[in-house]
């Protein structure tokens, strides 16, 4: 309790100080986020957000009208975090074995550091099986998709591999990895992942011309 107590002091002098418009969106997110970690998404009210972050209630109102598009803004706060994926142009001055390798070790090791935030992505999709949160996740998804795209198909490309089959492989790979991570974060391990990505492209069956 102590740090947490802390933890929201040093929160509430960050806040309290004059800020932008930005700013202070930012940091009324940053204290749902707070709020929903340590009781669950439930709990995140203008109230609760208000007392995290030692301003009033109405302030929280002001930049989120409702609880629901509080919880949208710091839905769309964790997709832009976790589900950012590569930058534009990333690996093309790479051979694709290595861009693929370096693209994946990233993804796999930003997990560790990245598991209140994958747990709060996955209590999302489940919180009152609420069709607008799950299409919200399933769009950022899609862009994460887009995002590997470059580098997973000229992956495939050079193997002589079905790009869609193999990129899509690759995603529940991944995010099978994150549930890993929220579940048994002890026991997990990227480099044991790299290893089954690489077993994975060396044997997953080429194209076949005479196939119908």
């Amino acid at each position: 309790m102590l740090a947490i107590h802390l933890r929201r002091s040093r929160l509430s002098r960050v806040v309290g100080a004059k800020k932008s418009e930005l700013e202070r969106r930012s940091d009324i997110l940053a204290a749902a986020k707070l709020v929903a970690l340590d009781g669950g998404l439930e709990t995140v009210t203008a109230r609760t957000v208000a007392a995290e972050a030692d301003l009033s209630s109405g302030l929280v109102y002001f930049y989120y009208q409702t609880k629901n598009g509080l919880l949208h803004a710091l839905l769309a706060r964790l997709l832009e975090t976790t589900l950012d994926g590569p930058e534009d142009g990333f690996g093309e001055d790479l051979p694709a074995d290595v861009a693929l390798h370096e693209m994946i070790t990233t993804e796999l090791e930003g997990l560790h550091t990245q598991r209140d935030e994958v747990d709060l992505l996955f209590q999302f999709y489940f919180f009152r099986r609420s069709i607008d949160f799950r299409d919200q996740i399933d769009t950022g998804l899609r862009l994460y998709t887009d995002a590997i795209h470059p580098v997973t198909d000229r992956f495939a490309r050079e193997h002589d591999l079905d790009p869609d089959a193999f990129r899509s492989t690759l995603v529940a790979l991944i995010q099978g990895a994150a549930i890993d991570v929220v579940r048994r974060p002890e026991s997990f391990s990227a480099a044991n992942l790299l290893q089954v990505v690489a077993a994975l492209a060396t044997s997953t069956p080429r194209h076949s011309e005479d196939a119908i």
